[in-house]
């Protein structure tokens, strides 16, 4: 039966009105790393860790745009934040699904947790690069929670770790928190890097969002934009006037991030908009929607 094409395309133009599509655009300043050598950190001999000991529930959530790479260089650790909780990229033979496309990245989440046991709970997924992403470590109940754009992993209840790890088992230097890469990078075992940019990152004390209660994936809206409240420990916005290397924290508690390097505030990245032919927007829905 031969196909009506200008049917299909209006079809296709009007479910892409209907349905819901995963789309972010900044509305400030970004924090700019060009993965060669910079990043921003503030001290753990002066700030400690930002979870206070026996904290049973939190969230951690960052907005950031990876930039394209071939591919992740195995020499070096693609790191966006790392203390308590870390958030990175991985090669695509560490990935639990499969890498479809070449724009396609995996993407990590790990918790350093303890309890009966001491260890870490952590999760990968699949996002695409040169778009911004959405990503959150969020813990309740013993239950780790990975989110990532418009879709959350439940990994299940597991009753023997139950709290933040009060203390890392790391050398004094391996503490700092960083966004990046860490402050002694001659003494990592693979060089830690980020390249691209970050819009915000929230630490809160509870588990924000309403999560499933099934173990696997379901559909999960990501806030577009973080606000301080009083389960906000710390809140970087990088709407700091442009250029600037001290970054602060906008929930008044006092971790201002320093640039280190040439990491500074810019303006964000211009985005192209996507191709709009009719295989282009068909796989846009299918991939995108809600």
């Amino acid at each position: 039966m031969p196909i009506n094409f200008k049917l299909l395309f209006s079809v296709l133009l009007l479910l892409s009105l209907v349905l819901p599509v995963f789309s972010f655009e900044p509305s400030g300043g970004v924090l700019m790393l060009d993965g060669q050598d910079d990043y921003a950190i503030f001290s753990f001999a002066e700030h400690g860790y930002i979870f206070p000991r026996n904290t049973d529930e939190f969230t951690v959530e960052v907005w950031f745009y990876p930039k394209a790479e071939t591919e992740l260089d195995p020499g070096k650790s693609n790191i966006i934040l790392s203390q308590q909780v870390r958030f990175g990229l991985l090669p695509d033979n560490k990935c639990v699904d499969r890498i479809g496309e070449k724009d396609q990245v995996c993407v990590y989440g790990t918790a350093w947790l303890e309890g009966a046991a001491h260890g870490v709970r952590s999760n990968n997924a699949v996002i695409k690069k040169d778009q911004w992403n959405y990503m959150a470590v969020i813990f309740t109940d013993s239950t780790f929670y990975l989110a990532y754009n418009d879709q959350i992993a439940n990994s299940g209840e597991w009753g023997i770790m139950n709290v933040v790890a009060a203390e890392l088992r790391f050398p004094e230097w391996f503490k700092n928190f960083c966004v990046g890469g860490f402050a002694k990078k001659e003494l990592v075992q693979h060089f830690p890097y980020f390249h691209g940019e970050i819009d915000a990152i929230r630490f809160s004390d509870i588990a924000r969002y309403d999560l499933p209660a099934e173990v696997g994936t379901s559909p999960f809206e990501p806030p577009h934009r973080f606000s301080s409240d009083a389960h906000t420990l710390a809140l970087w916005d990088f709407n700091d006037e442009g250029g600037a290397d001290r970054f602060e924290d906008t929930s008044g508690n006092g971790y201002t991030l320093i640039g280190m390097n040439g990491a500074t505030t810019s303006a964000p990245l211009a985005v192209n908009p996507r191709d709009t032919s009719i295989t282009t927007t068909w796989g846009q829905i299918k991939s995108d929607a809600f």
